[in-house]
C-alpha cells in the first residue's frame, strides 16, 4: 500500500499577526508617500526666484529625503522581522480523495 499524500498547509495568522501584517503594509505605503510627498512639496520652491529660499528648500528636501530613507529599511526590517514571527504553525494535512482514483 502507498503512503498517503500528505500537503503542508498554513494556519491562519492570529489577530495579532494581522495586525502586524496591515502595520507592515502601512509603514511601507507611508514611506512611499513620505518621499514623494516630500519631492512634490519642496519642487516649486527650488525653481523660485529667491536663491535663499531655494537653498533652504533643498536642505529640508535633503534632509528629510536622509530621514526617510534611514526609517524605511531600519523599520522594514524591525516589522518585517515580526511579521515573519507572527505566521501561522505549518501543518501537515492528508491530501483529500480525488473523484475517480480507486
Amino acid at each position: 500500500m502507498a503512503e498517503p499524500v500528505l500537503l503542508e498547509v498554513r494556519e491562519r495568522r492570529s489577530r495579532f499577526g494581522r495586525v502586524v501584517r496591515w502595520c507592515f503594509w502601512g509603514f511601507q505605503l507611508l514611506m512611499l508617500v513620505g518621499s514623494l510627498g516630500t519631492c512634490a512639496a519642496v519642487t516649486p520652491y527650488l525653481a523660485g526666484p529667491d536663491p535663499e529660499v531655494a537653498m533652504g528648500a533643498g536642505l529640508f528636501g535633503a534632509m528629510a529625503i536622509g530621514t526617510l530613507w534611514v526609517l524605511w529599511p531600519v523599520g522594514t526590517l524591525l516589522l518585517g522581522g515580526l511579521l515573519l514571527a507572527t505566521r501561522g504553525r505549518k501543518r501537515l494535512i492528508p491530501a483529500p480523495e480525488t473523484a475517480g482514483r480507486g
